[in-house]
């Protein structure tokens, strides 16, 4: 009996194609891929350095620049800062000696028997300069409020001709005639104040002027100029006051 041998084929199998150099383990052949996050992560830190060494060189060069800058300009304006505020100090400290040595109290207008008159202190720590506009303003008022005075009283008796039917008082205002009428007042009012009762330092306070020449003919203290406008003006008010309370005028006021 003879033995046949028979010699199997090797079976071949087929070797993995190895993935191209660079390339992920499990990655498809055909599919290409970018750079690793590392490497973005490297390129933000070298960016950041680098910006940072820039910003440092800048704030160097910028110090550098400020320790050369000109002391001498600044040092100049800071003189004359000082030299400014050392004048208003200067300026203020002598007011307070001219207030100090201005007294107010013995001024004219102080007279018996309430002496120094000023429970709202109006003339407190006020000056030479500072008092006379306080004296020039009295003045205009006073004498503004002694015309009053006679205007309220004057039409109960006698009006200018074309006024004939206005009323006396305070509703005059509303009747055409006497609105017209206060618009002149109003007028004369401001033409005085800014033309022709414009203050001069050089003259007395209050003195605008003499038109009529009646300091040739009558001498008249100042007192009592200044009493008589004090009187003036509460004497107006309490018209005004009292015919918007009653109705009635002022003469109406002293026959009732």
């Amino acid at each position: 009996m003879s033995l046949l041998f028979v010699q199997p084929t090797p079976t071949v199998l087929p070797l993995a194609a190895s993935p191209p150099l660079g390339a992920s383990p499990g990655a498809s052949p055909g599919k290409k891929l970018g750079p690793k996050p590392s490497s973005f992560a490297g390129l933000g830190a070298c960016a950041i350095l680098a910006f940072s060494s820039r910003a440092v060189k800048a704030s160097r060069k910028s110090r550098i620049r400020a320790r050369a800058f000109d002391v001498s300009a600044q040092q100049g304006v800071t003189d004359r800062v000082l030299a400014f505020s050392s004048r208003a100090v200067k300026a203020s400290r002598e007011s307070r000696i001219r207030a100090r040595a201005f007294d107010v109290s013995a001024q004219q207008g102080v007279t018996e028997p309430l002496g120094f008159f000023d429970p709202l202190g109006f003339s407190k720590g006020k000056d030479e300069a500072g008092f006379r506009q306080l004296r020039v303003a009295e003045i205009k008022h006073g004498r503004v409020a002694m015309m009053a005075s006679v205007g309220l009283v004057l039409p109960h008796w006698w009006k200018a001709p074309g006024f004939a039917d206005v009323p006396c008082g305070l509703g005059s205002v509303s009747t055409e005639m006497g609105g017209a009428g206060f618009v002149v007042l109003f007028l004369g009012a401001g033409l005085h104040e800014l033309v022709l009762w414009k203050d001069d330092e050089s003259k007395d306070p209050g003195d605008f002027g003499d038109p009529f020449k009646f300091t040739e003919s009558i001498n008249v203290d100042r007192n009592y100029e200044l009493n008589n406008g004090r009187m003036a003006m509460f004497a107006v008010l309490g018209q005004v006051v009292a015919e918007l309370v009653t109705g009635k005028d002022a003469v109406q006021q002293l026959m009732s």
